[in-house]
């Protein structure tokens, strides 16, 4: 993994093999985001595992096949578990897209990850009576 700042950016190159959501706290923590987003990011994953939240549960998939990373992007709350709230998008070879809430993931080939780092917004997650799910406080 390689990782550039400037301001309240940072950019990460992250390599085949790496674990996406190990590798996007080790970026957090190293470059000290509370608060902020994941704004986007590029390149191919495979082993991995999103839901679709049915309003009681998530309904999970795992895909072991590489696939074409179009899009992935949420929040991040470094103080909360869990530390991240990622949504992917991702291609296959018959140029089908499949996404929802990312689970886990691995890098195949690289992944290129814009993150945004708040200053003035805190947020955390606590766990909501209406949904049951760890969801964001603004604070």
């Amino acid at each position: 993994m390689k990782t550039a700042a400037e301001g309240d950016f940072v950019i990460a190159k992250l390599e085949d093999g790496e674990d996406l959501f190990e590798s996007l706290k080790e970026i957090v923590k190293s470059n000290r985001v509370d608060s902020g987003t994941v704004l986007w990011g590029i390149g191919m994953v495979r082993d991995f595992d999103v839901g679709y939240f049915d309003g009681r549960e998530y309904r999970r998939t795992v895909f072991a096949a590489p696939h074409e990373l179009i899009a992935l992007h949420g929040s991040i709350t470094a103080r909360s578990d869990p530390m991240f709230h990622l949504h992917l998008a991702a291609g296959n070879p018959d140029k089908g897209v499949v996404g929802g809430h990312l689970f886990k993931a691995t890098v195949s080939t690289l992944n290129e990850i814009c993150i945004a780092r708040f200053l003035t917004i805190r947020m955390t997650r606590a766990v909501s009576s209406r949904s049951g799910l760890r969801e964001l406080v603004l604070g």
